[in-house]
């Protein structure tokens, strides 16, 4: 299997482009800068057909259009500041309809392009991942609605809270707790969040789990502190950080508690993190860590984003980063760096996953802590 995958690999990434397009793959160079078409885009079929990377985008989504540009200006921030690619990069910009992403996607071949990095919504992504249009290394930046078989050349990365759930559960663990207590609300995410953690939690022997919703009235806060007292409990929190905010004072002072990166808003606010005394969780050192070396170097001077556009600025930057080392090797299984996001990794079949920092909040600030190993 893993001889496969590696094969797989070095065939779609080097022989499809190198076959497809020869010398052109390495000799080619970008006078016009990595963004020839950014400023003033043409329609498709005046664009030169040349070897290019794709960067496929729902910019023109009323709904994630905003999200899609904190991503396309971290990619050219991470553009700006590594050695040069052979290849220049185009943007191809897309609403979030799944038929004009694939349209695109198509129009994006047509035009040379050797390597795609897109879509961006998780519609998009299970499209493509139906369609037969995947003809070049695509690196999606979301995943699919369901687990599926994928293409062979469509590989998968993104800011899945599904992942990070699985790695808290990791992180759990080390508590040599056997029973966790899931509070949850109705929202699809929540939801999402409490499967995961749960999936990789049962995976070890004798570990139970049982979950509750969450609760707006004083009844439900009153019961919490005896409903999660007890030797061998843990909970782990798939709410926002209001919500947690509400919940942590009602908990059982002893029982450790676990959160992901919705509890996280900023590490300068003593008092708002002050209600937040204990709860471990996990985000990406572009956040936690600003003396991580790569932090320091894709670091810009806009402080007006929030924690939120951040991260899709810093979802950018690495997905520049793993195009770049997927462009370079031979295998994915030697593609490991330290990204902004965390310490990215690939796993089979089509994954390339991103561990976190983990981090605890002690006296109304964020302390790191050492990764268990």
């Amino acid at each position: 299997m893993r001889r496969f995958i590696i094969v797989r690999f070095c065939l779609v990434v080097w022989l499809t482009c190198v076959t497809l397009y020869g010398s052109q793959l390495v000799f080619a160079t970008h006078p016009d800068g990595y963004f020839p078409e950014a400023a003033a885009p043409r329609p498709m079929s005046e664009l030169t057909v040349v070897p290019h990377v794709a960067l496929l985008l729902p910019l023109q989504s009323r709904s994630f259009g905003p999200a899609a540009e904190m991503v396309k200006q971290g990619f050219a921030i991470a553009a700006e500041r590594e050695a040069a690619l052979p290849l220049i990069v185009r943007i191809y910009s897309t609403t979030e309809d799944p038929l004009d992403i694939l349209i695109t996607y198509h129009q994006a071949l047509d035009a040379g392009a050797v390597f795609i990095v897109g879509p961006l919504t998780r519609n998009g992504v299970t499209a493509l991942a139906s369609s037969h249009v995947v003809m070049v290394p695509t690196l999606a930046l979301n995943a699919t609605d369901q687990d599926m078989m994928l293409p062979p050349n469509l590989f998968l990365f993104g800011l899945q809270s599904e992942s990070e759930a699985a790695h808290i559960a990791e992180m759990a663990l080390s508590t040599e707790k056997n029973h966790a207590i899931i509070i949850k609300d109705r929202s699809g995410l929540s939801q999402r969040l409490q499967q995961a953690f749960a999936d990789r939690w049962l995976a070890e022997y004798g570990n139970t789990v049982e979950s509750i919703d969450y609760d707006d009235h004083q009844g439900f806060f009153s019961q919490l502190r005896q409903y999660t007292g007890g030797e061998q409990n843990l909970v782990f929190l798939t709410l926002d950080a209001d919500e947690v905010r509400r919940v942590r004072p009602y908990l059982d002072p002893q029982t450790p508690v676990f959160a992901t990166s919705q509890v996280f808003f900023t590490n300068q606010d003593p008092l708002f993190n002050h209600d937040l005394n204990g709860v471990r969780f996990m985000d990406m050192p572009w956040l936690l860590q600003p003396d991580h070396p790569a932090v320091m170097a894709y670091r810009d001077s806009d402080n007006t984003r929030d924690e939120d556009k951040e991260r899709l600025f810093a979802l950018g930057i690495d997905a520049f980063r793993l195009m770049r080392h997927m462009l370079q090797t031979h295998s994915p299984y030697s593609i490991a760096f330290d990204g902004v996001t965390g310490d990215i990794r690939f796993t089979p079949p089509a994954h390339f996953i991103r561990e976190p920092v983990a981090a605890r909040f002690d006296q109304g600030k964020v302390r790191i802590l050492e990764k268990k190993r």
